[in-house]
């Protein structure tokens, strides 16, 4: 059975001058906000969550980020595996880094113009994940 590729697959086809990379680490001033009687607090461990774009520019590395913070996992549970999507907002995170990297990319250049395709590439994944949702409701 053959893996179905995900968005970061396609976005390195589209943008191979680009590496993606997200981050977890434990957001230690997160505070449980969450009213549901079921769910307890001491089961739960809150994430910060970063999504790096970085192309490399002259010989230099340039990188710009997104961040989302408090997003929760039960305990024992790594976010890489257990909420690789970030809770649905891993398209969203990319679009604004590779946005913010795109502006300090040299224009016209190849690079620039793989920024772009990804830009654009992500953008029509999150209306195409919204057009779903919006059809299933």
């Amino acid at each position: 059975m053959s893996k179905l590729p995900t968005l970061k697959d396609n976005l390195a086809r589209l943008a191979p001058s680009i590496a993606l990379e997200t981050i977890w680490e434990h957001d230690e001033d997160a505070r449980w906000d969450i009213e549901d009687p079921e769910l307890d607090a001491n089961d739960y461990q809150a994430w910060q969550s970063e999504v790096r774009a970085t192309a490399i520019i002259g010989g230099n590395a340039v990188t710009k980020s997104a961040h989302l913070c408090g997003t929760w996992e039960k305990f024992g549970d790594h976010p890489s595996k257990s909420n690789p999507d970030i809770s649905g907002y891993l398209p969203q995170m990319i679009e604004e880094a590779l946005t913010e990297l795109g502006q300090q990319l040299p224009q016209p250049s190849a690079v620039w113009l793989e920024c772009a395709a990804a830009i654009a590439y992500v953008k029509g994944e999150m209306q195409r994940r919204y057009d779903e949702q919006r059809q299933t409701a």
